[in-house]
């Protein structure tokens, strides 16, 4: 007995010596889960005692703050997929007039933080609105239910266009011309074929759409008012009463119906798909989209477009504006204090955003290789918790880090590599989900190959893999950065005064009014994030995110 178990343990060594890259790669993205998700995530839920659930749940505030949050989030996923569905249906018929401009104009709220729709909202329709006061001499408020479902609908319809682009584009046209050879009417074809089909994606869309828009912190915050909801309280508890304890609570009470969401997303859609695709129906066109669908979709789309531009432009004004709502004179003052006052804060967004848009790329691909190409006991249970982030919202990440943190033994709260680490843990699932696509895309056999003749997986990686996902690595990359430099919900609880970020400052502005300020720094924003990707576009040869 003794002689055999000395052989397994040799056995397993040797394995491990001639193989290190595997297992060290394994063994990193399992510390790292359990470092910086699973147990920051205990650590949250074990914070609060029994009197805490008890009080969150007996009092009518708490009650009403979360059907506010349920009833926001459900409007709000409507409204934005609905939209959504019309862009990517309409960007993916072959006949549409102006695709360039919608699809230019679909893609501008994913570059700027999604609070900026209510910002511009309020310098809009606010008291001291443009429209409202400046126009029409009206002295009412935007704040509440109504602003906050517009500034959501704007934020978010495009994740929903973009998570649909694929599902519509990839129905195949011969069963439009099927449905239409049985004497179908075009409406009757998109009622029993188009829509059935595209179902698992408008369920997919609408998911991920609630998900956000439960867990959004920055246009509740701005344009919110008395319409209080749990991202907001949770920060209020811990940022203005300095209650860690409830506002815990109120993180995980928040933390279910997201999760709920993210396991009915992964398991029921998962095993509900429907593959209609086979070569594009030999190169067949889609059947013309009849003349009032198409028309009404023109003028349905234009009025959107329009005021998602008239959104970014009021922005622009307001950056340039001496005194919003007294004096509409165009000035550089705005400006002038935010390279003078934040330069730090806006550097801090930039080159924070920068390494963790590379840290999760690099990530994303050694852990999917292995995960999903090696085999080991447990794999199943890590490709779970690697996706699990999707599913916390940023305002529990936020509180988590605190309470796991900010203590010993490990103290990393006020830091640039906790702000770091949490843009990380927000952004591996999509760039996890966008490498294993391109690895699916790969045959094994040339892996095979390589083994053959003596490669280990260092070497896999680094000449087979790597080269061959360059396109998930480098949209990775880009879609962290993006998604890091306009992050608020969750940064928004670990900076420091030295590892402020350009976002938090935003919002600060806007909170206490400084409209000017606070769009002169949305725009930089703005203009950097477009820049990176202008250069990315030019270094690729092609769009990195497609609608």
């Amino acid at each position: 007995m003794a002689t055999n178990t000395f052989t397994g343990t040799t056995f397993r060594i040797r394995t491990i010596i001639s193989d290190p890259t595997k297992y060290f790669a394994i063994l990193a993205a399992l510390l790292f889960i359990l470092l910086f998700v699973i147990y920051p995530t205990i650590m949250v839920i074990l914070e609060p005692a029994a009197d805490h659930w008890v009080r969150f749940f007996s009092t009518a505030r708490y009650r009403t703050i979360l059907m506010n949050s349920l009833v926001m989030a459900l409007l709000s996923t409507m409204t934005a997929t609905i939209i959504g569905f019309c862009f990517s249906y309409a960007l993916s018929r072959d006949d549409f007039p102006f695709k360039k401009f919608f699809r230019l104009v679909s893609f501008l709220p994913l570059v700027s933080p999604p609070f900026v729709a209510g910002l511009s909202l309020i310098l809009l329709l606010g008291r001291r609105g443009i429209i409202t006061y400046g126009l029409l001499g009206l002295d009412i408020s935007i704040y509440g239910l109504p602003g906050l479902l517009i500034a959501q609908t704007i934020a978010y319809y495009p994740i929903a266009a973009v998570s649909l682009s694929g599902v519509l584009k990839g129905i195949d046209p011969t069963l439009e011309y099927a449905a239409q050879d049985l004497g179908q009417s075009r409406w009757g074809i998109f009622r029993t074929v188009t829509l059935p089909l595209a179902i698992p994606g408008i369920a997919s869309a609408a998911l991920l759409v609630s998900m956000m828009v439960l867990s959004d912190f920055g246009n509740p915050m701005v344009i919110g008012g008395p319409f209080r909801v749990l991202a907001t309280e949770a920060y209020m508890q811990v940022v203005g009463l300095y209650n860690i304890k409830m506002g815990a609570v109120i993180s995980f009470v928040l933390l279910v119906p997201s999760l709920v969401v993210f396991i009915v997303q992964r398991y029921w859609l998962s095993r509900r798909q429907y593959v209609t695709v086979r070569g594009r129906g030999g190169g067949l066109s889609q059947i013309p989209t009849s003349a009032p669908v198409k028309w009404f979709l023109v003028i349905f789309l234009g009025c959107i477009s329009l005021f998602v531009i008239l959104i970014f432009i009021v922005i622009i004004w307001g950056a340039f504006a001496k005194t919003w709502g007294l004096d509409w004179s165009l000035t550089l003052e705005n400006f002038q204090y935010t390279l003078m006052a934040r330069t730090r804060d806006i550097w801090n967004s930039v080159w924070f955003s920068a390494v963790a848009g590379i840290c999760t790329a690099v990530f994303a691909v050694i852990s999917s290789y292995v995960i999903h190409r090696k085999q080991f006991a447990g794999r199943r249970a890590l490709d779970f918790f690697v996706v699990l982030p999707a599913a916390l919202p940023g305002t529990l990440i936020g509180i988590a880090y605190i309470v796991t943190f900010n203590t010993p033994p490990i103290i990393l709260t006020g830091t640039a590599a906790i702000i770091i680490i949490s843009f990380m843990i927000r952004n591996i699932p999509v760039g996890y989900r966008s490498s294993l696509s391109a690895l699916y895309q790969i045959d094994e056999s040339i892996e095979e190959s390589a083994a053959d003749s003596g490669a280990n997986t260092f070497m896999v990686l680094k000449d087979i893999i790597l080269p061959l996902v360059k396109s998930a690595f480098t949209a990775t990359i880009v879609y962290t950065f993006i998604r890091s430099i306009n992050s608020v919900s969750t940064v928004i609880f670990l900076i420091s005064a030295r590892t402020n970020v350009a976002t938090t400052s935003i919002l600060g502005l806007a909170e206490h009014g400084y409209w000017g300020q606070a769009a002169a720094m949305a725009t930089l924003l703005m203009a950097i994030t477009l820049s990176v990707l202008g250069i990315f576009r030019l270094l690729g040869g092609k769009r990195l995110f497609d609608i």
